[in-house]
Formats: structure tokens, C-alpha cells, sequence
């Protein structure tokens, strides 16, 4: 009986070994600007968190744009300025229109930053940024999913920790 509760043990904590990697970060935009107009290059600042908390460095991050319409993909390399974690890449987009934009993270999954409008140049300013839809810091997707593997690392050690306490009172020649 001993033997079947602790291989049990073992076979939880080793399906719960990804929930205690913790691996994923946000990416949080120092400012997002007033408005984005075509041709014009913006220094765009952000600072990337492992699981949206603590600064750190990555091994390669960049802003890619994705042309909602022409499907026109762009990628614009995040330089290491400042504080641990954050960076700032020199982004143009270069027609008005819809796109979509992210964060990559090695070795951690781009981080989605919704869709922005751009404006043609000269043209009269227009509410830009990240859309209704968009967002800048974690979403609650990713918050869930790390709530739930959390509680399933905690279960799994609790559990262990009491059937471990358990076969060592069933021992024979135990001391009272």
C-alpha cells in the first residue's frame, strides 16, 4: 500500500513539474504615444516582467507589426536601455491603416499588444494607441492559467507531503 501511495505521489509532482517552471513574462509599454502617423519613427520604451512582476533581461525581444490589410510583416530590435528588463526599439510604420503589434520575449511568448490605427502623414490627429481590445500589461488569460497551475503545484505537495507522513507512521518498528 505504501508503495502504490508513493508512486502516486511521484507520478502528481512530475505532472505538475511545468506549473514550477513559471514560464512567462508581460511586457508593459512606458507610455503608449498620443497617436501614430505613417513614415514617422517612434522610440517606443517597455520594460518586460517574468510572470508580470520582476524585471528581467531576455535573450531577444523586438515590436512586430502586422498590417491588418496588406498582411505586411515588420519587426523593429528592442536595445537594452536603463533598468534591467527594459528596452526600447525605433519603430515606423509605413502606411496609414490598421495593424496589429507585439512584444517578442525569448525564450518567452510574444506578448499581444491588440491593434493600433495609423494615420497618413500630415494628416488631422486621430485617437491611436492600442484599440478598446488591446491591452499593454497581462491579460486575464494568462493570469487564470497561471492561478490554476499554481494551485495544482500546491496540491500536488500537499497531498505528497501528507502521504509521506502517512507511510512513515505505517512502518513497522516505528518508536511511539
Amino acid at each position: 500500500m505504501v508503495r502504490i501511495l508513493a508512486l502516486a505521489t511521484a507520478v502528481m509532482l512530475g505532472l505538475s513539474a511545468p506549473a514550477l517552471g513559471g514560464g512567462f513574462a508581460v511586457a508593459t509599454l512606458d507610455r503608449d504615444p498620443d497617436r501614430f502617423e505613417a513614415g514617422r519613427t517612434y522610440s517606443i520604451g517597455y520594460t518586460i516582467r517574468q510572470h508580470g512582476v520582476t524585471p528581467i533581461s531576455v535573450d531577444r525581444t523586438e515590436i512586430r507589426i502586422t498590417g491588418s490589410d496588406s498582411g505586411q510583416r515588420l519587426a523593429f530590435p528592442g536595445v537594452p536601455e536603463g533598468p534591467l528588463g527594459h528596452y526600447v526599439a525605433k519603430v515606423t510604420i509605413p502606411a496609414a491603416g490598421s495593424w496589429i503589434w507585439e512584444i517578442t520575449q525569448d525564450p518567452f511568448a510574444p506578448h499581444q499588444l491588440g491593434a493600433l490605427r495609423t494615420t497618413a502623414s500630415g494628416a488631422a490627429p486621430a485617437p491611436a494607441g492600442v484599440t478598446p481590445g488591446g491591452s499593454a500589461t497581462a491579460g486575464p488569460d494568462g493570469l487564470l492559467l497561471s492561478s490554476v497551475l499554481i494551485a495544482l503545484a500546491g496540491t500536488a505537495v500537499f497531498i505528497g507531503t501528507h502521504l509521506a507522513n502517512a507511510a512513515a507512521l505505517d512502518r513497522p518498528g516505528r518508536a511511539a
